[in-house]
């Protein structure tokens, strides 16, 4: 599929965003989810309060037999009935629709043994009420000694005594203590038709409390069989809520954990494949910046990066054909350059050659003389006066002799490169040597502040040599026949460099000039005096062996360059054994 840039990009942010999207719609379903079971515990919940509401009332209605409490239970009963009728399908199967129908039938028996136990309450006080009335009768009748003697006033009394014992208690020992006493009347007075309606109505009595008491019982199983459903069904809602939201929870955490995994590898991977092709031209680039242009950038995606490949390989070839161009120029520059460097070395080599022709004429022009005088009078001079002069010639001989040996040392040395520790003070004063004739020949004073010992530097001899004469040819140019040339050889105040000063009295260089002086064929002298080499060679020289070179120049007064060269360590030595 051909994609392009924007087109990847829509892609790697499309689908993180339907990622997301998607988690929101199941975390907003979840979230419904979860509302809708609450409202199902709601539900459950909301039955389980109305129905401890009638066990409340129930209770009351129990303890204080108040036939008032029987319309507060029958209202709690109607807002169970109204709840659970109104509930809608989905809750009723929700919740469980087989337990809500029965469970309306036991509130509707529930609602019928209540309104039972309502009239065996009050046929209760009616019968209590009876009690009452037929116990104060049998006191009267005792009073009035109508009765046996057997049956006391403390008998009666007693009598009444359990009677409201029973009424309080409604238990199984005040109603057998109660039987007993009864039964003593009878075997007292087995015809006593005066406590026959009291005795009937304490069994009434006993009877409608047993009643009551039964229908108690049924209500109140009854009424833990519903609270017993109510609470089950509860806590079984609650149960499903609770493991519904832990769940939920879970499947959020593994969405969130697969989120956070995912996510990321998927925006590296959607990020590799668009930057893929950019960080593979990123990578020719910088091969063909380590010089390796020989390379090409791949044609694969076809997107936006296609025609930059296509323009990048373009250019590359035409880079290529560039270089190729820039490597012919460049060797025919330094072909160039070779021979305008063999002029400049021809040029100082006559400058010293023209001086050595004239400081060889002498001691040759001496000999020749002595030579001729000795051919001429050998015979007329005596043996003292002819050794004179053959010592003359010898001399003289001697002296052609050093300034030859001293042109063939020079020559020797611009042949060799070596790096090596130098004594820069010898070798200025060797380079003052060759040219003293050429200089005293046209005026020119030298004055030389040389040290007595040694400075050394690390470097090449005939490089600095060069360097030397050609300044020094520069000066003997620049004064024009006459003038003073003053060199300096001294070390700097820390002692790690040696400053060189070469200073001449000729006419100076302008200010304008000066920046320019070590350009490459910058010269102010006439066409055919001079290349404008001899500077900017000197000057490369001079930042071969790690120094530093300038000038200072005032016209009319004279010129002064500076050279200043790394003096000679221990770590030169070691490069110096390595090399």
């Amino acid at each position: 599929m051909k994609l392009k840039i924007w087109h990847k990009m829509i892609v790697g942010i499309s689908i993180p965003s339907l990622i997301a999207v998607l988690g929101a719609i199941l975390t907003y379903g979840y979230v419904n989810d979860v509302k809708e079971k609450q409202s199902f515990v709601q539900f459950a919940d909301d039955m389980k309060e109305n129905v401890l509401e009638i066990r409340r009332n129930e209770k009351n209605f129990l303890h204080y037999r108040n036939i008032d409490q029987i319309e507060t239970i029958k209202n709690a009963i109607t807002s169970f009935l109204d709840l659970t009728g109104k509930v809608s399908l989905e809750t009723a199967n929700q919740v469980g629709i087989e337990e809500i129908n029965p469970l309306k039938e036991s509130i509707q028996r529930y609602s019928e043994l209540v309104n039972e136990l309502g009239k065996n309450f009050q046929k209760e006080i009616k019968i209590t009420g009876r009690v009452r009335k037929e116990g104060e009768k049998l006191e009267n009748i005792v009073l009035s000694n109508k009765l046996a003697k057997e049956i006391s006033t403390s008998f009666v009394l007693r009598l009444r005594l359990l009677e409201t014992n029973y009424m309080l208690l409604h238990n199984d020992k005040s109603q057998l203590e109660l039987s007993k006493t009864l039964s003593q009347i009878s075997n007292v007075t087995p015809f006593c038709y005066d406590c026959s309606p009291y005795i009937n109505s304490i069994h009434d009595l006993i009877t409608v409390y047993r009643h009551s008491d039964n229908l108690a019982k049924s209500l109140q199983d009854n009424g833990d069989s519903i609270e017993e459903v109510t609470k089950t069904i509860s806590d079984r809602e609650r149960e499903q809520i609770s493991a519904y939201i832990s769940m939920t929870q879970r499947r959020l955490l593994i969405g969130l954990f697969l989120l956070c995994i995912l996510g990321p590898l998927f925006v590296y991977k959607t990020a590799s494949y668009i930057a893929a092709p950019i960080k593979r031209l990123a990578e020719i680039a910088r091969k063909i910046a380590d010089g390796d242009i020989n390379l090409r950038a791949p044609l694969k995606e076809h997107d936006e990066t296609f025609s930059l490949a296509v323009s990048f390989n373009t250019m590359l070839d035409n880079l290529q054909q560039t270089q190729q161009s820039l490597n012919e120029s460049l060797e025919l520059v330094k072909e160039k350059q070779a021979q305008l460097v063999e002029s400049e070395k021809r040029a100082s080599m006559g400058f010293l050659v023209s001086g050595i022709a004239h400081e060889l004429n002498n001691p040759l022009n001496n000999i020749s003389l002595r030579a001729e005088i000795v051919s001429e009078e050998i015979k007329a001079f005596p043996n003292e006066r002819i050794k004179n002069y053959v010592k003359d010639i010898v001399n003289q001989s001697k002296r052609a002799h050093k300034i030859i040996n001293n042109l063939l040392d020079f020559a020797r040395t611009r042949k060799s490169s070596d790096m090596e520790k130098q004594d820069i003070v010898r070798i200025t004063e060797d380079s003052l040597n060759l040219v003293t004739n050429q200089f005293a020949i046209n005026n020119i004073k030298i004055i030389k502040h040389l040290p007595d010992i040694p400075f050394n530097v690390y470097g090449n001899r005939s490089k600095l040599e060069q360097i030397l004469v050609s300044i020094i040819n520069n000066a003997f140019q620049a004064m024009a026949g006459t003038g003073t040339l003053t060199v300096t050889v001294e070390p700097t105040d820390e002692s790690k460099f040696i400053h060189i000063r070469i200073g001449d009295t000729g006419k100076g260089i302008p200010e304008a000039n000066i920046k320019n002086v070590f350009e490459p064929f910058f010269t102010t002298k006439t066409p055919g005096d001079g290349t404008g080499l001899g500077l900017a060679i000197s000057k490369t020289l001079v930042k071969e062996h790690k120094g530093e070179i300038h000038v200072e120049s005032t016209v009319g007064e004279g010129t002064t360059f500076h050279i200043t060269l790394p003096a000679f360590e221990e770590t030169d030595r070691q490069e110096e054994i390595n090399t």
